[in-house]
């Protein structure tokens, strides 16, 4: 049997997500390098499964099922280093620990991702940000794997929540051009940044912002304006801190979860808005 690095059954997915919902998952490998990816890969397919790729579950809500798939987690892919003011790591780096690298090495420019609790690949995927800065704005190139093959890219598109990578692309690696700074107010920026962020978003289970901003409105003030914040359905509620975040206030289900949303969903429909999911839902 090919390497396909360390493989874990019987997954309590629950643990996994930032929000603590979902099953089971039957299988889960964590690869290490790209080759052993590439076999689970060829597994997948070689056994109709899919294959379900892993960062830190902090965007993502699991179903309250079994599942069969294939999952995969990228938090082998760990490896961090710096050249100048290049700072590459690979995809399963969380943003606590790359942010604290740079601070380290004394580089600035990431700061304001300070506290997001995202993988570096995860992150790049859904182009995350906050306090008017994105990820996506400081990646000089990145590595990784489609279809068997290994691609470096140093020109690419991405938007709002929209990252570089496309349908069946899965990063493996990024560099991160950044500027000599003072580690002292590289600090004193984060913790900035840091109490912000308390400030505003909750404490209790989330999966962060339910819904993207829209061109022009938020989905978190006009759930506000809508009186909704506190709205509560089973152990899940729209949080009284931030209308944006759906929080698990008393051991949710993933249908308290979702039928929360899908409520939010057909009141901002009948008020003439659409609203995007920024979460993801496996």
């Amino acid at each position: 049997m090919k390497n396909k690095g360390k493989e874990l059954k019987n997954i309590d997915l629950k643990k996994l997500s930032s929000m603590h919902v979902g099953g089971k998952a039957k299988r889960l490998f964590v690869p290490k390098n790209i080759e052993q990816l590439n076999n689970i890969i060829k597994y997948s397919k070689k056994t109709s499964k899919n294959c379900i790729i892993l960062g830190n579950c902090s965007n993502i809500i699991f179903r309250d099922k079994v599942y069969r798939d294939v999952f995969v987690s990228m938090k082998g892919f760990d490896t961090i280093r710096v050249n100048g003011d290049i700072v590459s790591c690979g995809a399963g780096i969380s943003l606590f620990t790359l942010c604290m690298f740079c601070e380290q090495h004394e580089l600035t420019g990431l700061e304001p991702l300070y506290g997001i609790p995202g993988s570096v690949g995860g992150a790049i995927a859904m182009n995350a940000g906050a306090f008017g800065d994105e990820i996506c704005n400081h990646i000089d190139e990145f590595v990784s794997l489609q279809d068997g093959e290994i691609k470096t890219k140093n020109k690419f598109d991405f938007a709002y929540r929209k990252g570089p990578l496309d349908s069946g692309e899965i990063l493996i690696e990024a560099k991160f051009k950044l500027n000599k700074g003072k580690k002292e107010e590289i600090i004193k920026k984060q913790m900035q940044f840091l109490q912000k962020r308390k400030s505003l978003q909750p404490s209790l289970p989330s999966c962060g912002s339910v819904f993207m901003r829209g061109k022009d409105f938020s989905p978190a003030k006009l759930i506000d304006e809508w009186r909704l914040k506190g709205l509560t359905v089973g152990g899940a509620m729209i949080s009284t801190k931030h209308a944006g975040f759906i929080v698990n206030a008393n051991d949710a289900t993933f249908e308290d979860v979702i039928l929360l949303i899908q409520i939010v969903e057909w009141i901002a429909k009948s008020k003439g808005y659409e609203f995007e999911r920024e979460i993801k839902i496996i």
